[in-house]
């Protein structure tokens, strides 16, 4: 015979009356977890009902929250999303990524030993470095529709009304399963100890992070910010997962060169010249690079290596790499190697080694 406490009962029902999800899982899960060993049949099938989404499908859906005043949209939903190939990511990054993955993957595991999924995380790092892209890669391997905040209409000068459009959002999101992205976090979970602040954004905040403490399990919220020193220390500690992006290492940048169809040999070196551009510059240049071969009929290598040669060098002394690249460019383009050592003040037998390397790989 199954049986659940009086006091678990109890506490399911306080949960249910309050509109609790996360209050109603956490104390749903630790029933299943007791379960597990006297009725595990009862446990499998309650770990299952916890974290479905067939509950939430059969609530008729609400309308998109919109402004107020403006009547536009506070939200961006985009659904089925296809990616042609997996990114590349850093192994750091792919790691923590696919860990995510994972855990959603053995949600129900999880759940009978009394824990849940990962559903809150927070991407940080510059601007270009695949944190939209991350998420919304997320959303296309759960199969789950992605909700981005759009900020520019949430945002409002009455203080009280950002509040109100965050909540809207929010609530709006709970409804359905989903990746919920919030770009841009810092503008809204600004800290909260400055003095120029005035009252209601230490209100907004507040509304933020209990938000984040009562987002469902069934879903993931993905808060991105390029000013991590700006958030209120608070918020940290509300998400379970802090992935930093950074700009590109070489050893990236050249496998997202060859699959793109350069040379290896170009690749090596183009990815040292490049090791501080973000992922976003690399895929402008690759695109321009392959607009340019077919536009002009020229070799994808010659236009990729003139394309990365533009791109503002390093400080300092020019770096081996962009030197090599420099004297294959100019052996691409027909001059001799006693010309390319006069005009790059190389000497002679630097060019030959450079140019006869570049050739033995190529043909190998």
């Amino acid at each position: 015979m199954v049986s659940i406490s009086e006091k678990d009962l109890e506490a399911l029902y306080q949960q249910g009356v309050r509109g609790s999800s996360a209050g109603f899982a956490l104390i749903g899960r630790q029933v299943i977890s007791r379960l597990k060993k006297t009725a595990p049949e009862v446990a499998s099938k309650l770990a299952e009902l916890l974290i479905s989404d067939t509950g939430t499908r059969d609530v008729p859906r609400s309308a998109t929250p919109v402004d107020s005043d403006s009547r536009l949209s506070l939200l961006r939903e985009e659904s089925n999303i296809v990616f042609e190939r997996d990114p590349i990511w850093d192994s750091t990054i792919e790691d923590q990524l696919r860990g995510v993955l994972l855990e959603r993957e053995k949600a129900k595991e999880l759940i009978q030993a009394g824990l849940e999924p990962v559903r809150s995380l927070i991407f940080t790092g510059p601007p270009g470095v695949g944190k939209t892209l991350a998420a919304n890669w997320l959303a296309s391997k759960l199969n789950l529709p992605i909700l981005t905040l759009d900020l520019a209409s949430v945002m409002s000068s009455l203080l009280g009304k950002t509040g109100s459009n965050i909540k809207s959002v929010i609530e709006y999101a709970k409804t359905i399963p989903c990746v919920l992205l919030l770009d841009e976090f810092d503008a809204i979970a600004k800290r909260r100890d400055d003095d120029k602040d005035v009252g209601e954004l230490k209100r907004l905040v507040n509304v933020l992070l209990q938000a984040i403490d009562e987002w469902p399990s069934t879903s993931i919220l993905i808060a991105a910010t390029n000013h991590p020193d700006m958030l209120d220390p608070a918020v940290w500690r509300r998400f379970e997962l802090d992935i930093k992006f950074t700009t590109a290492p070489p050893s990236i940048i050249e496998r997202l060169l060859v699959d793109s169809g350069v040379s290896p040999s170009i690749s090596k070196k183009i990815s040292q010249h490049l090791s501080a551009q973000t992922y976003s510059d690399i895929n402008r240049l690759v695109t321009s690079a392959k607009k340019k071969s077919i536009l002009s009929g020229s070799d994808l290598n010659e236009a990729i290596i003139a394309a990365a040669l533009s791109v503002p060098q390093k400080e300092g002394e020019m770096l081996q790499s962009t030197r090599d690249m420099q004297i294959i460019n100019l052996s691409m383009q027909g001059l001799s190697l006693r010309k390319i050592a006069a005009e790059l003040n190389v000497s002679h037998p630097t060019v030959g080694k450079v140019v006869k390397g570049f050739k033995e790989s190529n043909n190998g």
